[in-house]
């Protein structure tokens, strides 16, 4: 059993554009799984693992509402990563994510 400080949240954003049925989306998120280590020391001789590293994410989007039963967002994720010394997290990963959505309600 691990006991580890961590940080983490989120900000967000939504601005009305000409009118409710359209609507940008601006989010920022973090999460830091270990405050006590950073960066380069994240490394398989100190007992750390990709578990102790550091993610940002910047989101942003545009939401359109098309009528009372039907929704369509776009969204991308912007990914970052805290390098350390875990192989293939040397730099940062390129795990960006572009989605497309749609709710439907009846």
């Amino acid at each position: 059993m691990y006991e580890r400080p961590f940080r983490g949240g989120y900000l967000s954003f939504i601005q009305n554009l000409k009118n409710a049925n359209n609507q940008l989306v601006l989010k920022y998120d973090w999460y830091d799984p270990n405050t006590k280590v950073k960066k380069k020391s994240i490394q398989p001789e100190n007992g750390l693992t990709a578990a102790d590293i550091a993610y940002y994410t910047f989101g942003f989007g545009y939401l359109r509402k098309i009528n009372k039963h039907l929704k369509i967002v776009f969204w991308y994720d912007w990914i970052t990563n805290e390098p350390g010394s875990i192989p293939q997290f040397e730099k940062d990963v390129k795990d960006n994510v572009f989605t497309l959505r749609t709710q439907f309600s009846f």
